[in-house]
């Protein structure tokens, strides 16, 4: 979303019916201003941690917090290791995502047939959604053409992942390129 659209709240008042739909746009319209602002004061890259190292051919991310170009906050709360690099590129790049998934099913009523009779059934619906991150290896850096205006990385508001290292191949495997600066927030 971009900053110039206009963001769309309930208005509560006494008798209204509420539908699934009307608190998905309740939730919808805070998220959205929280990512609004994530993106808008503070831009994208690392805010803690994340620090990325190859230990005996492992590649490890530390724990950390970060926010992508859409102002999602990516949180790794443990050290993670990534899938093992099989490729012959000879620099790759740890990219961390933003991850949703349908989690904890509870049962909810529906009808046992089309014909609209008074017989319902139970099914079961996920109730939650669970966000995470993704963490991948990948060719290409996605922080590639982001500019970067007075010490502050500007979001571009795109969906894709925060590259936070690069990998180079050697003769005893991969190796972190200390060289290569992730996006930082200060």
């Amino acid at each position: 979303m971009a900053e110039s659209e206009s963001l769309k709240r309930l208005r509560f008042f006494t008798g209204q019916l509420l539908t699934a739909e009307s608190f998905e746009l309740e939730q919808k319209y805070f998220r959205e201003k929280l990512k609004r602002h994530n993106r808008a004061l503070h831009g994208f890259g690392i805010v803690s941690g994340l620090k990325v190292i190859v230990e005996t051919g492992q590649i490890i991310v530390e724990p950390g917090l970060a926010l992508d170009c859409q102002g999602n906050e990516l949180v790794i709360g443990t050290a993670v290791v990534v899938s093992p690099v099989t490729c012959d590129w000879p620099t790759a790049y740890v990219q961390v995502g933003f991850a949703e998934e349908y989690t904890d099913l509870v049962p909810a009523a529906g009808l046992a047939d089309s014909t609209l009779t008074e017989t319902f059934q139970l099914d079961l619906k996920e109730a939650s959604i669970t966000e995470s991150c993704e963490l991948q290896v990948a060719r290409e850096n996605s922080n590639r053409g982001h500019r970067h205006l007075r010490a502050r990385w500007l979001a571009c508001g795109q969906p894709h992942a925060l590259t936070i290292a690069k990998l180079k191949r050697s003769s005893h495997g991969w190796r972190v390129e200390r060289g290569y600066r992730p996006p930082t927030i200060k």
